[in-house]
């Protein structure tokens, strides 16, 4: 079962990456365009190819970033002063890219000491947990093995296999943050 804070994550950075590649001058003038009198087809064409092309790029870029090897010994104390903290990422729309989600998890105020104190980045923690969470749901669901998803960085599968104890622990720091928050709301 995935975790809010984790499920928020993969939404946030690798699950529903938008589109934050266009030359500014082509951007510029569809914005203003699309603005007047809405996106013309070609510009909605152009556009969901922009989408999907950033969708591929931070799907594999998150697939292939090298987890450290200490990721367990220094993520799972990190996820509990978050949870402890109550801090909750930043809300993902369609057209969140891993950028936008570093920019917002950077100008969390409350989140830059719990990263500090653990030699973490704001674009360390997103890429790790999000590198973690797709690795680990398709490492659990069988289905995507011959599905067109990117390879896996196979250092990263050999890591969480190799601490399957750790895994379902960090998974469970992180649902606390869901039975939280259903609690909180009266679910």
């Amino acid at each position: 079962m995935t975790s809010s804070f984790l499920h928020k994550m993969l939404l946030t950075g690798a699950c529903v990456l938008g589109a934050s590649v266009a030359s500014g001058n082509i951007r510029h003038a569809m914005a203003q365009d699309v603005a007047r009198h809405g996106p013309t087809p070609e510009q909605k064409a152009e556009m969901e190819r922009v989408v999907h092309e950033a969708v591929q790029h931070d799907m594999q870029s998150v697939a292939q970033y090298p987890l450290p090897k200490d990721f367990f010994a220094r993520m799972l104390p990190m996820m509990q002063q978050i949870t402890q903290a109550h801090i909750s990422p930043p809300i993902a729309t369609s057209n969140t890219t891993l950028a936008m989600t570093i920019r917002r998890m950077e100008a969390m105020q409350q989140l830059q000491p719990i990263l500090q104190r653990n030699g973490m980045s704001a674009r360390d923690f997103v890429m790790s947990i999000t590198c973690f969470g797709m690795t680990t749901a398709l490492l659990q669901d069988p289905k995507h093995k011959n599905s067109p998803l990117p390879h896996l960085n196979p250092a990263n599968v050999r890591l969480i296999q190799s601490h399957e104890a750790d895994a379902q622990a960090l998974i469970q720091v992180m649902s606390a943050d869901e039975d939280e928050e259903s609690l909180e709301a009266g679910l």
